[in-house]
């Protein structure tokens, strides 16, 4: 099913054939350079089924992203839900989180303000809490999105699942102000 489209791109489900481009793409270390680790292929088989079934649960998740000129998967944008559980809490949750990650091919196009700036467009009206972003605080390009997609800067804080000495642990935190 396509959920959202805009001039260039379709979100959509994800189907079996984007299964090996995603797998591809979170063992990428220029497409991980800002998480403190590489994805095995089991972990993102694993991330792949549970972000289909959150789409399948909700309608809202984190979309399969096409590009319709040449059909191609080159990764994925939306929303997910963030509940505080005993090992991952925020003062922030409960919320969702927009995010995305694109193949390196795609970077540099515009895709994934394009495409954030459908899914809040999408979800605003259909969820009553706050819609945050959050990347490590080097992560220059991210941080450039968020802002050209309104969202406000509101602090950083220390990655609860993070190594405190890892220094990806420090994350900046963005909120959507205009819902």
């Amino acid at each position: 099913m396509i959920y959202l489209e805009t001039d260039r791109l379709q979100l959509r489900d994800f189907v079996p054939e984007d299964l090996q481009p995603f797998k591809e793409m979170n063992v990428d270390p220029d497409v991980r350079q800002y998480f403190p680790d590489i994805m095995s292929f089991k972990r993102s088989e694993m991330a792949f089924r549970h972000m289909q079934q959150e789409i399948d649960a909700t309608g809202l998740g984190l979309y399969a992203v096409e590009e319709k000129k040449s059909r191609e998967f080159i990764g994925f944008i939306g929303v997910q839900y963030m509940e505080a559980t005993p090992m991952y809490s925020l003062d922030i949750m409960p919320c969702y989180e927009i995010g995305w990650r694109l193949i390196k091919s795609a970077w540099g196009k515009g895709y994934a303000t394009e495409g954030a700036r459908a899914v809040l467009d999408y979800v605003r009206p259909r969820i009553d809490l706050p819609i945050y972003s959050f990347t490590s605080i080097d992560n220059k390009r991210s941080m450039k999105v968020m802002e050209k997609l309104g969202l406000k800067q509101v602090t950083t804080f220390k990655h609860p699942l993070v190594d405190p000495r890892h220094p990806m642990s420090l994350q900046v935190l963005y909120k959507d102000v205009a819902q």
